[in-house]
C-alpha cells in the first residue's frame, strides 16, 4: 500500500452534471471522506472559450478545491484530418480516426502526471490506445460484468426491462479499445424488485406482442423515455453510481485493489477475477444518503 492514492480525473466537462461528478470526488478526498487518496489533475478536453459550462466548471475546480486542470480541444486539434478520419469510419475504415487519437494523445501526453488510478467521468471522446495502455484508466458502465455491454444507460435499462431481470448492478471497468470489454475493476448489485417498483413491473401488459410494442416505443424515445419504471429502475442505477466511484477510490487508498499490467489486483499482487464487490460498502452509503 503506498501513502497515497493519486487520482486524475477525465471529463470534457459538458455539463452541471458532469462538473457536480468532479467536484464530488474531489471533495470527498479533501474533506476525510476518502483518507489516503488525492485528486492531482483534471484533464479537460475542451480550451478556453469553447462552451461557457466548462470554462464556469474548470474556475470551481481550480479555485475553490484548488486542483491543476489541463486543457487541450478535441474539437479544434487537426480538425480536417478528423473530419475526413469520421468520414472514413462511416464507410468502415475505423484506423485513420485511431491515428487521428494518437495524435491528439500525442499533443499533451507528457503533461499528464503519473496517477494510481484515472476516472473517466463525462469524458466525450475515446481514448487512443496508446493511452489506454498508458494510463489507468476506468470508466463506469451501468450493469453488472454479466448485464448489457457497449450500450447506453437508457438501452441498458430497457434491455433489463425486456429480458425481466431481477437484478443489476453497475460497474467500473478499464478502459481499452473495446468499449465495456476491459476488465472489471469494481461493481455493485441490487434487486430490481421490491415494493417500489414490483407495482410498476405490474403495470407492463401481460400480452407479449403488446408489452414488446411497449418497449419499442419507449426505447425510441432514449432518455426522454415516459414509463415510470424506466425512471424507477434509473433512479435506482444512479443512486448507486457515485457511492461505486467513491468506494472505489477508497478501495484504491486502502490497499485492497491496484491496477497494474493491464489487470486488477490485490495488496499482495493477487489478480482480482471479476473485479471487487462492492455491494456492502454502497448499500450502506445508499442507505446512509437515505436516512440523511
Amino acid at each position: 500500500m503506498t501513502d497515497q492514492a493519486n487520482i486524475g480525473l477525465f471529463s470534457t466537462l459538458t455539463s452541471t452534471g458532469s462538473r457536480q461528478l468532479l467536484t464530488t470526488i474531489a471533495g470527498a478526498t479533501q474533506d476525510g471522506t476518502v483518507p489516503g487518496a488525492a485528486v492531482s489533475f483534471v484533464f479537460c478536453n475542451r480550451a478556453p472559450g469553447e462552451s461557457e459550462v466548462t470554462d464556469e466548471s474548470v474556475a470551481i475546480i481550480e479555485g475553490d478545491y484548488g486542483i491543476p486542470v489541463i486543457r487541450k480541444s478535441a474539437v479544434d486539434f487537426r480538425r480536417e484530418q478528423r473530419l475526413a478520419a469520421r468520414e472514413a469510419a462511416k464507410k468502415g475504415d475505423d484506423e485513420p480516426l485511431w491515428a487521428w487519437r494518437e495524435e491528439f494523445y500525442e499533443s499533451f501526453r507528457d503533461e499528464l502526471p503519473r496517477t494510481d488510478l484515472d476516472l473517466l467521468l463525462g469524458d466525450m471522446w475515446i481514448w487512443s490506445r496508446s493511452l489506454c495502455r498508458d494510463r489507468r484508466g476506468v470508466n463506469l458502465h451501468p450493469s453488472l460484468p454479466s448485464g448489457p455491454l457497449g450500450k447506453m444507460w437508457f438501452d441498458v435499462t430497457w434491455d433489463l426491462v425486456a429480458s425481466e431481470q431481477g437484478v443489476s448492478g453497475v460497474m467500473l471497468h478499464r478502459v481499452t479499445p473495446e468499449v465495456d470489454m476491459g476488465p472489471v475493476v469494481s461493481f455493485t448489485a441490487y434487486s430490481l424488485h421490491d415494493d417500489e417498483l414490483d407495482p410498476l413491473w405490474a403495470t407492463l401488459p401481460e400480452c407479449v406482442d403488446e408489452r414488446v410494442a411497449l418497449i419499442s416505443s419507449q426505447r425510441a424515445l432514449k432518455r426522454d423515455a415516459t414509463h415510470p419504471l424506466f425512471h424507477a429502475l434509473r433512479s435506482k442505477g444512479l443512486a448507486r453510481e457515485m457511492p461505486l466511484m467513491i468506494e472505489t477510490v477508497r478501495a484504491a487508498a486502502d490497499g485492497r485493489l491496484a491496477l497494474a499490467h493491464g489487470e486488477v489486483v490485490d495488496d499482495d499482487g493477487n489478480v482480482i477475477k471479476g473485479g471487487l464487490d462492492l455491494t456492502a460498502e454502497v448499500e450502506a452509503a445508499v442507505a446512509a444518503k437515505e436516512r440523511s
